[in-house]
């Protein structure tokens, strides 16, 4: 069976849980599993890959909720893999299969404590408290720039510097900014990105992903997938799973 065999092969890869398939910020070079602990990436097949069951919770999703496919992202805004993922796959899954596919997003950070990261999460999560994440999404990710010029030691001012530039975002989408601002600078948003974290750590540990999961991290009705894998392997991923789960 040659899909069958090639859909192994997607479903296989297994490796460090963030920085080195999401591809860290040029502020920083960042390796962490779901409980922050360096890994190196060691790529491994599972010739059994073990479906899981996520909750997907009320995440910022696109899609009908009882779409035969469900993708379940895990990505950090720093990242330059998950940046490539959102910026060039995400539209062509989304404009390919339309209504056949749920696609959730959560928040899972490249290293634990890592406040630019941080502040980008709650950030989206603000944005979503007004309806309007996915063009917030879309806005950091196409500008990862601001991360950029950002020290990795994360003096306060360089925070304060890239709060500034994401509640810039958010007056460019004309959201409410009085609103917006103040969700960011009260950090009421970090218990909902504390909370994808241990969405996370459960995934990891019930899919039995020994070596922690790469970022961007997928579960396709609840297969692991992991790295930002061209769009090839997404459509061949899902018309498997559309295939095989009835």
């Amino acid at each position: 069976m040659r899909f069958l065999g090639g859909l192994i092969g997607v479903f296989a890869a297994v490796g460090a849980l963030a920085g080195a398939a999401c591809g860290s910020s040029s502020s920083s070079e960042a390796t962490a599993t779901a409980q922050a602990t360096a890994v190196v990436a060691t790529p491994a097949l599972e010739p059994t890959p073990i479906v899981i069951k996520i909750d997907p919770g009320n995440n910022p999703s696109q899609g009908p909720a009882d779409a035969k496919v469900t993708i379940i992202e895990f990505a950090d805004f720093q990242g330059l893999k998950c940046a490539s993922f959102a910026t060039d796959t995400l539209p062509q899954i989304m404009a390919n299969y339309g209504d056949k596919v749920r696609f959730v997003f959560m928040n899972l950070l490249l290293t634990k404590g890592d406040q630019y990261s941080e502040k980008a999460a709650e950030a989206g999560e603000c944005a979503y408290a007004q309806g309007a994440f996915w063009p917030y999404h879309d806005m950091v990710f196409q500008n990862q720039s601001i991360f950029s010029s950002l020290s990795v030691d994360q003096p306060a001012a360089d925070v304060a510097k890239l709060v500034d530039s994401l509640k810039g975002f958010a007056a460019q989408l004309g959201l409410d900014t009085a609103t917006f601002n103040d969700c960011l600078d009260s950090g009421k948003m970090a218990s909902a990105v504390q909370a994808d974290q241990q969405v996370a750590q459960k995934a990891v540990n019930d899919a039995q992903l020994t070596n922690g999961i790469v970022l961007p991290a997928f579960f396709i009705n609840g297969r692991y997938l992991g790295g930002a894998k061209p769009y090839a392997s997404f459509q061949e991923a899902i018309e498997y799973v559309m295939a095989v789960d009835k």
